[in-house]
């Protein structure tokens, strides 16, 4: 007697395992021997079958024809064991299964039906909006933020920054992704501040899934050093660390990861419940380096998570469960930065030795998921699924930047840039044909060896031009003697919407070969320039690209470079 008991426990407890195994098999896998950070949010999403984002697959509806003992070969006041193991009475089971086919045959469906799968119901993916997408952020670059004029003097500062930020999806599901990296280089200090971030949003609901602060810097003794790095995880900081003197400091951290919030959805006519987020792993390798007028550090965080779902619904004869895998972020984040400012003597041979690296490796909302209910009828299975998103998602292996120089630290020369006319994304093709984009800004970035300077200005007219009789901006660039010979890079970026897609970003084309930017090499004792297009100082000159995005005209911009900024007299009254 006790091994028949013994038997029927183990085949009750291997009958229990498949079942959960069996409605939970696209949760992710997360290992057990690293610490977990969880999050539970308390208000719930319920989606509206009447939402215009979901899309029921209804058929005309049918007669119904209720079923009875006699179709499913019982008796009245037997006991049913379902293929789950629920036990039900034959009434409770024939009174389900009449009120479910009953609903079914309001939506055009039936029991009797031979399809064992049915795709009833999906929620609207924008995917043409989602293409766009991804071909557009396969062209963004990192840009940096305005920068404001020094007045004159011998030592210059150096100010060398880029931001990249990747936003991806809609308002149901998206990431955003995004980095930064400033190195200063002043008279008495040196300084390296980074920063990363990453967040997913699901129906409407967004987790701060990893946000990374360092800033760091260098004086000109052992005592003068200061700085700090703090990484938040799902909100929660889990490291924080202070300098104050030399040091060399390096950590590597990881998490598991559980973030979810109730929900309550439709799968057709059926009403399931449950909860719905996210699982995965997080992590960050950091490390900085101070020494006098020294100071290096990296950030390297990493993301891998994917959607999951635990669901039921109120009947014994069914069941509700989740079908799928969806990656909603894999990332690999990895960016680096070092100064140094190098003393001569004499003073003015000075000069600040500058690094930077980033890169970036990332898959976006790829895969699938779907919700589902299953009726167990005893003849047959039914399954009813509705699909909660499908699409092949945004991959993307991207250098941030990679920059090495040597930058003298005292300049005693000038050169201006005058930037006249520019010309990108418009409204129109060179067919006249209307592209529905509306232009709101241009993002001017001038990188003068290991120095940045940066300006946004407002396209009033909305139509992808600028231009002034004058300039639309002069930038007065400090050179050294010691370095005649100077790389001038020109980027332009076009702030822009297109249709219903909101500030997209796009890199103009300025050039005739691979690149986009302007690359110029000047030599000050020649007064000429050589890259992208050749020319002397004091030439007026356009640059033009031979690559659209949409069908525009092709971009251009037209400057000069000036050894004095001259000015355009007043209109004759």
């Amino acid at each position: 007697m006790k091994k028949v008991f013994l038997i029927i426990t183990l085949l009750w407890l291997i009958l229990s395992i498949s079942v959960v195994s069996a409605q939970n098999f696209n949760v992710p896998q997360i290992p057990q021997n690293i610490p977990k950070i969880s999050v539970k949010l308390t208000t719930p999403v319920v989606l509206d079958a009447k939402s215009s984002k979901i899309i029921i697959i209804k058929k005309p509806p049918i007669t119904f024809k209720p079923f009875d003992y006699t179709f499913f070969k019982i008796q009245k006041s037997q006991i049913i064991t379902l293929s789950n193991g629920k036990k039900i009475t034959s009434e409770d089971f024939l009174k389900e299964i009449n009120e479910i086919e009953k609903t079914l045959n309001s939506y055009g469906y039936s029991l009797r039906d031979p399809e064992e799968e049915i795709l009833i119901q999906r929620i609207v993916i924008p995917k043409q909006n989602f293409e766009i997408q991804r071909k557009i952020f396969k062209e963004i670059v990192p840009y940096t933020p305005e920068t404001k004029e020094e007045p004159p003097k011998e030592f210059k500062n150096l100010n060398w920054e880029r931001i990249w930020e990747l936003p991806l999806g809609n308002e149901d599901f998206n990431v955003k992704v995004g980095t930064g990296l400033k190195l200063i280089g002043e008279e008495k200090k040196v300084n390296s501040n980074a920063f990363a971030y990453a967040t997913v949003g699901l129906l409407g609901k967004s987790a701060e899934l990893i946000k990374v602060e360092t800033d760091i810097g260098a004086g000109e003794n052992n005592t003068s050093q200061k700085g700090y790095t703090r990484v938040y995880i799902l909100g929660e900081k889990k490291i924080e660390e202070s300098f104050k003197t030399n040091v060399k400091y390096r950590d590597k951290s990881e998490y598991n990861v559980d973030w979810s919030f109730p929900i309550t959805c439709p799968v057709g006519p059926f009403n399931v419940s449950g909860s719905f987020g996210l699982r995965g792993k997080i992590g960050v390798e950091l490390g900085a380096v101070l020494d006098p007028l020294y100071c290096s550090g990296f950030i390297n965080p990493y993301v891998d998570t994917s959607a999951y779902a635990e669901i039921g619904l109120n009947y014994k004869v069914a069941s509700a469960g989740v079908g799928g895998e969806l990656t909603l972020l894999k990332d690999k984040l990895n960016i680096n930065g070092n100064l140094n400012l190098v003393l001569q003597n004499p003073v003015y041979n000075s000069y600040f030795q500058i690094s930077a690296k980033g890169e970036n490796e990332l898959n976006a909302l790829s895969g699938n998921l779907y919700f589902f209910v299953q009726i167990d009828y005893l003849v047959g299975k039914k399954k009813f699924k509705a699909e909660i998103y499908e699409w092949d998602g945004f991959k993307y292996s991207t250098k941030l930047f990679e920059y090495n120089s040597k930058e003298p630290a005292y300049k005693d020369k000038e050169l201006w840039l005058s930037i006249k006319e520019i010309r990108g994304l418009t409204p129109y093709s060179a067919r006249n044909e209307d592209l529905k984009i509306k232009s709101n800004s241009f993002r001017v970035i001038i990188d003068v060896g290991a120095q940045t300077y940066s300006k946004e200005f407002i396209d009033l007219d909305k139509n992808g031009i600028l231009s002034s009789r004058d300039s639309i901006w002069n930038i007065k660039i400090p050179l050294s003697s010691q370095n005649p010979q100077i790389p001038i890079k020109i980027t332009v970026q076009q702030i822009y919407s297109l249709g219903e897609l909101k500030n997209l970003t796009a890199t103009l084309d300025l050039s005739k070969d691979q690149r986009k930017e302007i690359d110029l090499f000047v030599d000050i004792n020649s007064n000429t320039f050589t890259g992208t297009i050749n020319g002397k100082i004091d030439e007026e000159k356009i640059a033009i690209g031979d690559t659209n995005y949409w069908g525009e005209r092709y971009h251009q911009l037209r400057f000069i470079l000036s050894s004095s900024l001259k000015f355009q007299p007043a209109p004759a009254k």
